[in-house]
């Protein structure tokens, strides 16, 4: 598999954070409309099987690339006070630029926490809703808020590892994709965006002599043989039906426990270029709807951490 990245520009604020398993969701939806359930089958299958045909990162701003997890164990706590005051200040550190990534990566953990990144912005709006008997709003109780998001660099980064021949069918359902627009609220404008040029080949998470873990770029559930030991935080998602199945009547998915992106793992040896799985039977109203769960894998050195 090849990696790249795609950039976005967002034309508005969105309510669905761009996280890969939504991504993907979206794209799938993009590919049966187009090409049909039956086609949309054998390529969920090739996933289930293990073979995906391209995996995806989250969502980063800009050019800034999460923290690895283990990064807030870089000093022993019980040393003195100024290891615990730089490990408390490291556990702070969600958004590293690219040169400092890089360095990370490659086992160099003597770091200073960055200063004044600009990452996303969150908000929240005031809605009223509507009584479907008289059509209007405003009564006693009808007002909630939602929470948006908004990207202060003004840019989205997506890494892709894609398989061979796989590359120009990526981008036309991407490009499909930009045409309805992202996430909740898209028919009133809310998560629209553009692309920035083609797909972008990208050699900053090439393998190299000594990588003994993998840092995960997306929220992930391992697979049975995946490894165990490592740095990871935990996120419950609640997810939701999309396209016509929000009218199923029970949309709601059940709750699933992911690892979130950043997340480290040990693997001894260079690892894959994906670990991670596909989520089956996630849906009581619609037992063929499956959740992706990969991990877009970047290679990193740990050196002799606990």
């Amino acid at each position: 598999m090849n990696t790249y990245r795609l950039k976005i520009k967002p034309q508005s604020s969105f309510l669905t954070p761009w996280q890969a398993d939504t991504i993907f969701g979206s794209l799938c939806w993009i590919m049966a409309w187009r090409e049909g359930d039956d086609v949309l089958k054998v390529f969920l299958d090739e996933y289930k099987n293990g073979n995906p045909a391209f995996v995806l990162s989250d969502g980063m701003p800009g050019d800034l690339l999460l923290a690895p997890a283990h990064l807030s164990l870089a000093e022993k706590k019980g040393e003195c006070f100024e290891a615990y005051q730089k490990a408390k200040n490291l556990k702070k550190v969600s958004w590293l630029s690219p040169d400092v990534f890089d360095s990370v990566r490659n086992g160099n953990l003597e770091i200073e926490p960055p200063e004044g990144i600009k990452t996303f912005r969150t908000f929240t709006t005031l809605h009223s809703s509507i009584n479907r008997i008289t059509g209007t709003a405003g009564e006693e109780g009808s007002l909630f808020e939602l929470p948006e998001y908004a990207v202060e660099q003004n840019e989205i980064s997506i890494y892709l590892k894609i398989r061979d021949g796989w590359e120009e069918k990526f981008f036309s359902l991407f490009k499909n994709l930009s045409l309805t627009g992202y996430g909740k609220k898209k028919s009133v404008g809310k998560g629209a965006f553009e692309i920035i040029g083609e797909l972008e080949p990208f050699d900053k998470f090439n393998d190299f002599d000594g990588a003994n873990a993998f840092m995960s770029l997306s929220n992930f559930v391992p697979a049975k043989d995946d490894p165990a030991d490592g740095f990871y935080k935990t996120l419950v998602k609640y997810g939701k039906l999309g396209g016509e199945f929000t009218f199923c009547g029970k949309p709601f998915k059940k709750p699933l426990m992911m690892l979130k992106a950043g997340s480290v793992f040990k693997t001894g040896k260079p690892p894959k270029a994906y670990y991670g799985r596909m989520v089956e039977d996630i849906a009581l109203a619609k037992p063929e709807v499956v959740q992706y769960a990969y991990a877009f894998a970047v290679p990193i050195r740990l050196n002799n951490m606990e």
